[in-house]
């Protein structure tokens, strides 16, 4: 067997995890790499393995390198990803990668091949552990999808319950048997199908009190011991094929669930990753099916009862299916609020620097500034443009999760006063009125950044393991009274404002015509504040 043809798995993997990123950060080889290629024909088998393997080890701590430089430039904006990157880093140090890719090197030089393959299959699962981590970047756009799909089985789910429902209702009212019969098998063949799809999506497990561990036990010691009582019942509620219950009847009896040892590991770990809403759709198709069996006989009260049970089932699976769904919002409202607050935090900095820059420019006398102030002036109005970037950015991210009603409008009015600064910075107007609309914007950032960080405190203070009862769609970004807080602060800072020109007009400086200006947008954003007030009552945030 050639060696050549046993060895690049891990070869090719560790080459993927590099080609995650752009093909800048790939590591180049150096004079000796490119001496030893000249002659690469010469080498035997294991000495071109041990080549490629140290170019690959190169590439790699140079890929560990960029890694820490990228969390490094992000973490202002993007602190999660910088987290993940970090804990990349982190992971790929702690399981000793590069060290292990140095090894590797120094096996295939000495001809060690049966130990290099050995140490590259460990290699190899921690590289694809490692390449999953980095992937998992996009989890914004995978969440989104995640909560359609389970949006889509609700619905389906809900169809197939009031279905049931009103062929109980019409069993309980004396229907033709048979006809219900043929109604209650294709029901059940909807709901296998739906339980199926489930699973082929890769369900996700709701948290808390309903994931089993090992032991096959959930987290209150319950969910174990009733899941047992429903396999009992069913075996299609295990989910095995006919091959499986064979090999099942090797180790123990079959048709016996609930004995030790009876089950194979691969079975027992199928079982607990099993989406819990599955399960319950999987037990109410029996029901059905058991149901039909008693219409074929003519028993109504049997076939009830059996009815009344699926609906129980199926109505546990809705309850899961919306805690799933809620648990993804969760999610996603986590991601999108810390971007949010690391955001503002730049912009508050930014915005600092250019208040200072505006008052030391007010601090030298009219008839001393020279062109230089001008240009600082502009350079000034250049960085405000800056912070209006990010102010779009962060109103992107507010309009496509749709939820929020004040604080869009909130940043809309501190976009127009940054809009302003830049036209007055761009004119070399330092004086009290540019400086006063600094001052505000400085006060809006710093009352986001508290209502973000506190947002997200309440967002984690009210994670428990179940949703409140009943609980279905997805909740606002920001909840209620962060968002009359919101409108709060919008009205005192017209208050503030509308004060500061009253005190201009009555013998300040001040250009007529540019105040005047400046009520006249006073008197429109105290419009906007009462509409957006008049929305949030109306709940157009949900």
């Amino acid at each position: 067997m050639s060696t050549g043809n046993r060895l690049p798995a891990a070869f090719g993997l560790a080459l993927a995890v590099v080609l995650f990123l752009p093909a800048t950060v790939r590591a180049q080889t150096g004079p000796e790499d490119a001496a030893r290629a000249g002659t690469e024909n010469e080498l035997g088998p294991a000495e071109k393995l041990a080549l490629q393997e140290r170019r690959i080890a190169e590439q790699y701590k140079h890929l560990e390198s960029v890694l820490l430089r990228m969390a490094e430039l992000s973490a202002a904006t993007d602190p999660r990803r910088a987290a993940l990157l970090k804990k990349a880093v982190a992971q790929s140090k702690n399981q000793l990668i590069a060290v292990r890719l140095d090894q590797l090197v120094e096996l295939l030089g000495k001809d060690q091949l049966s130990r290099a393959i050995k140490d590259q299959i460990d290699l190899d699962l921690d590289l694809r552990a490692l390449l999953e981590l980095l992937m998992s970047e996009n989890r914004a756009k995978s969440l989104e999808k995640e909560k359609e799909r389970i949006r889509r089985y609700l619905k389906q789910l809900n169809k197939i319950i009031k279905q049931e429902k009103d062929i109980q209702g019409r069993t309980t009212g004396g229907d033709n048997t048979k006809r219900l019969a043929d109604e209650q098998e294709k029901l059940a063949e909807k709901t296998g199908k739906l339980a199926k799809d489930i699973q082929q999506g890769g369900g996700r497990k709701a948290e808390g009190g309903k994931e089993k561990g090992k032991n096959g036990k959930g987290k209150d010691g319950k969910e174990g011991a009733e899941d047992g009582k429903e396999k009992s019942e069913s075996g299609d509620q295990k989910g095995e094929s006919s091959d499986q219950k064979g090999q099942k009847g090797q180790k123990g009896q079959p048709g016996q669930p609930g004995q030790p040892g009876e089950q194979s590991d691969q079975q027992q770990q199928q079982e607990s990753e099993q989406n819990p809403a599955e399960k319950r759709l999987k037990a109410a198709r029996e029901k059905m099916k058991e149901a039909e069996k008693k219409l074929k006989e003519a028993q109504r009260e049997g076939a009830a009862e059996k009815q009344e049970e699926a609906i129980s089932e199926l109505e546990k699976a809705k309850a899961e299916l919306e805690e799933i769904l809620r648990q993804l919002r969760e999610e996603q409202i986590a991601r999108l609020l810390a971007m949010l607050e690391a955001r503002f935090r730049k912009m508050m900095q930014m915005q600092q620097e250019v208040y200072i820059g505006t008052l030391r420019l007010d601090a030298v006398p009219s008839a001393q500034r020279t062109h230089n102030h001008e240009i600082e002036a502009s350079r000034l109005s250049g960085k405000e443009s800056l912070i209006v970037v990010e102010v779009d950015k962060a109103l992107l991210l507010l309009r496509e999760d749709g939820t929020a009603i004040a604080f869009p409008e909130a940043i809309e009015q501190m976009r127009e006063d940054m809009q302003q600064v830049v036209q007055r910075l761009t004119r070399t107007k330092v004086g009290k009125i540019t400086q006063g609309i600094e001052e505000d914007i400085l006060e809006a950032l710093k009352e986001m950044v508290e209502a973000l960080k506190k947002a997200q405190q309440d967002l984690e203070d009210q994670k428990s393991p179940k949703g409140k009862p009943g609980q279905s769609g997805d909740p606002p970004l920001i909840d209620m009274l962060a968002e009359v807080k919101m409108i709060r602060a919008l009205q005192m800072r017209v208050n503030k404002r509308t004060k500061r020109y009253s005190k201009m007009i009555d013998g300040e400086q001040a250009d007529s015509a540019e105040l005047f200006e400046a009520l006249r947008r006073l008197a429109e954003r105290e419009k906007r504040i009462h509409r957006v007030t008049r929305d949030l009552q109306l709940g157009k945030n949900k």
